[in-house]
Order: structure tokens, then sequence, then C-alpha cells
């Protein structure tokens, strides 16, 4: 008798819990920090938000920073570290 073997490709889901933070709901003396992800028109389109809300808003200042790639985890991307020290809050741009 042929026993037939299935695999099933999934891996096993992780759950972390973390600590939410507060909003920010006023721009002004805050960092705000730009953190792009590599992907094609991502850099544009954070300089475009950077100086469009820097005309709007009184900033103690900005911070950018590359997440180096969407290959490895985003606590391990030392861009990501960089930013989340020094940024009151931080815009992302993701995807293409």
């Amino acid at each position: 008798m042929n026993n037939i073997e299935i695999l099933v490709p999934t891996a096993e889901s992780k759950i972390k819990k973390i600590k939410e933070n507060k909003r920010v709901h006023d721009l002004n003396g805050k960092v705000v920090g730009f953190l792009w992800d590599e992907k094609p028109n991502g850099d544009f389109l954070l300089e475009h938000l950077k100086e469009h809300i820097s005309q709007r808003c009184k900033l103690a200042g900005t911070e950018c920073a590359q997440a180096n790639g969407v290959h490895i985890a985003a606590e391990d991307a030392p861009g990501v570290k960089q930013i989340a020290a020094s940024a009151d809050m931080v815009i992302v741009a993701v995807g293409d």
C-alpha cells in the first residue's frame, strides 16, 4: 500500500501584544518622522508630504529614514529604530 504525504504550507501564527502609542492631535512643536520602505516613488511622496506639513505647522523638526527594504522585520531595521527614538509621530510610505 502506497502512502501519500500531505504537506500544509502554513506557518504558525505568532501574536505579540504591543502597547499602543497615544495619538498626536496637533503637530505644532512636534518632530515628525518620514519612513520610506524603498518602494518606487515612496521617497517622492514623503518629500511632498514633508513640505506640505512643514508649511502648515510649526514643527520642532523632521527626521527621515529608510526601512532598508521590506525583507527584514521592522524592529530589526536600523532606520526604524533611529526614527522611533527621535520622532513624536511617523508617516510611513508603503507599497508601489
